[in-house]
């Protein structure tokens, strides 16, 4: 049984996109709330679609920890993820996949190490949870290119 999880408003909702894979993929976070962008990656030309869910948390952790530090409000509750496989990545510290690493790549996969790196010697406290699509329809944060 599915526990469910309120719908809060003050939270951040990230997405990705990337209509093959690899293919080029890109992410963004969205206020839930007020459905405004707050940040939108650059389009990297080679990329997985859970590599970029991936990032879209963790860069999501970092500007809400910036906003922290810098005392700015709102104060958000939790990040808002339709990605299973990016969540668990998150939590288990670690990824898996198979994208190789080229000139293409070069770019994306430093960013992910650099990110994997920082997880494992960081601690963040923001709650990541699962958007229930199914009941509440796509998350605020999709691209819109199914």
């Amino acid at each position: 049984m599915k526990v469910k999880i309120p719908n809060t408003a003050n939270a951040l909702c990230v997405d990705a996109s990337c209509t093959g894979n690899p293919w080029p993929m890109e992410y963004r976070a969205v206020e839930l709330h007020t459905r405004k962008e707050l940040f939108h990656s650059p389009i990297y030309p080679t990329g997985t679609n859970n590599l970029g869910e991936f990032l879209a948390i963790y860069d999501a952790i970092r500007y809400i920890e910036d906003r922290e530090k810098h005392k700015k409000v709102p104060k958000y509750e939790c990040i808002f993820s339709d990605s299973e496989t990016a969540i668990a990545w998150m939590r288990s510290k670690k990824i898996k996949t198979t994208l190789k690493y080229t000139k293409e790549t070069k770019e994306l996969l430093t960013k992910v190490q650099d990110a994997v790196t920082r997880i494992k010697t960081h601690e963040f406290t923001i709650p990541i949870r699962k958007r229930e699509t199914e009941i509440r329809g796509e998350i605020p944060a999709d691209f819109d290119r199914k």
